[in-house]
């Protein structure tokens, strides 16, 4: 069997890749692997209820009792996990990925996502198929737990406005990409006293709205309905809500790094941690801030904030772009609660966006993507590894533990690695000046073309 997991859980076509037989046993290996009950949660894609379905049987053929949510936003799913005190929990969801994918994200009890020694054993048990099904009298059944929707709204709330009311009324614009956000973000932010336009809030599996990946070439219609409107900003969620984009009240797309670099502050600045975790594809903005402050940053794999989070103390925040941890919240990225503390500083303060950043330094980055099979991505990222070093040039590091980013005395770096959900190499830079930028890309994108073209 080839390798399940990528970067965050198990994603893949359907039904190739990602099939009802596939939830079924998976369903069957998580109800041996794990202890206790099961939550259970699905995003709004077409085959999310036939999958969800699937792993429910799997899980109480085995004999485990499975806690249904329903349409749920991924945070909402690891939350419920926690306060349950369910032995783990499986989302149902491809996060941004096109409406014909489709996939699980599997949390451990307390709402941890899955280190890598869970994944590598839950895969050995799915290729050797290891599993029992349980007799008539054993087996384990299904509850409705749609409830936890509600708790969550009103947690957050508390969370973040310590009762504390807002002042005065903002208007905020949240697009909820035709997701199960929905059914959460617009009413946190109502409850918060804020005025809410919510947009692609019908949830729908084909993604009418808009792609469900929030890229600021998808979110062009959006900023000019944010600066038409007049609102203070605008959010943009993916298609579970584990992310969050941020747009300028002129519609204008702020960069992720920024956001984490805020809320990297805000927390240090509260007395929370001086450790800052990290990916390996983020700005120096970031380490700026943090080092300003005291602060140490540690970087790592995209998907695996969580594995670096578990091994130290005083950490403040963990995140990737879009995606950000709070500590002290719970242990998984929850683009909900991050519009929520935005949102509130803003009302709280009464500024503007910009002047809620005003101290983080703004810099010029580009992401792109190149279609590559998932075959070749082996074969184009050797060639990457030998030779992006010497394309690049004035290089002060490299590092090699997610892809090769290359990092310039200058302070730009570029980024190149293949996606872990998708069948495309990406590549990421940075530099001070849009003359570096533009030099730093057009050589990484000639490396990629003659990799892809050597290796076709």
């Amino acid at each position: 069997m080839a390798k399940l997991f990528g970067t965050s859980g198990i994603r893949g076509l359907y039904p190739s890749e990602v099939s009802p037989s596939l939830g079924f046993k998976l369903g069957c290996v998580l109800a041996e692997v794990f202890e206790g009950e099961c939550v259970l949660g699905m995003d709004g894609r077409v085959t999310s209820h036939i999958l969800e379905l699937a792993v429910a049987c799997g899980l109480m053929s085995c004999g485990c009792k499975a806690l249904r949510i329903g349409l749920t936003p991924l945070p909402t799913l690891a939350y419920a996990v926690k306060r349950s005190g369910a032995g783990f929990g499986v989302m149902v969801t491809a996060s941004h990925n096109p409406p014909n994918y489709n996939g699980f994200k599997v949390y451990r009890s307390g709402g941890w996502e899955l280190m890598p020694e869970d994944e590598e054993l839950i895969e050995e048990k799915l290729a050797s198929e290891s599993y029992e099904l349980k007799s008539w009298s054993d087996v384990g059944f299904y509850e409705d737990y749609s409830r936890v929707l509600a708790e969550y709204i009103g947690e957050v709330v508390d969370y973040v406005a310590e009762g504390r009311p807002l002042k005065g009324e903002l208007k905020v614009v949240v697009d909820c990409a035709n997701g199960p956000a929905s059914l959460v973000t617009p009413k946190v932010l109502s409850a918060l006293g804020v005025r809410v336009l919510a947009v692609n809030a019908q949830i729908d599996g084909f993604f009418p709205g808009r792609e469900p990946e929030p890229r600021p070439d998808v979110l062009r219609e959006l900023g000019l309905y944010v600066k038409g409107v007049g609102a203070a900003l605008g959010l943009a969620h993916d298609g579970d809500a584990d992310r969050v984009a941020v747009l300028n009240s002129d519609g204008s797309f702020v960069f992720n790094d920024r956001i984490i670099a805020y809320m990297a502050k805000r927390a240090i600045e509260e007395g929370l941690g001086k450790v800052v975790i990290t990916t390996i594809d983020t700005s120096r903005c970031i380490d700026e801030v943090v080092e300003r402050l005291g602060g140490e940053v540690v970087r790592t794999k995209l998907g695996k904030t969580h594995v670096e989070l578990v091994k130290r103390s005083s950490v403040a925040l963990a995140a990737e772009p879009w995606k950000i941890i709070d500590p002290r919240w719970g242990p998984w990225a929850d683009g909900i609660m991050s519009s929520a503390k935005l949102v509130y500083d803003l009302a709280e303060r009464g500024c503007s966006l910009k002047e809620l950043l005003k101290d983080i330094p703004e810099y010029p980055q580009v992401r792109e993507n190149f279609p590559c099979p998932h075959e070749l991505k082996r074969e184009v990222m050797r060639v990457v590894e030998e030779e992006l070093e010497g394309a690049i040039g004035d290089v002060s590091e490299v590092w090699t533990y997610d892809g090769v980013r290359v990092n310039r005395r200058s302070g730009g770096w570029i980024l190149i690695r293949a996606s872990g959900t998708e069948p495309k190499i990406r590549l990421y830079a940075e530099a001070k000046s849009m003359e570096e930028l533009r030099e730093i890309v057009e050589r990484g994108r000639g490396l990629i073309a003659r990799a892809l073209k050597l290796k076709a």
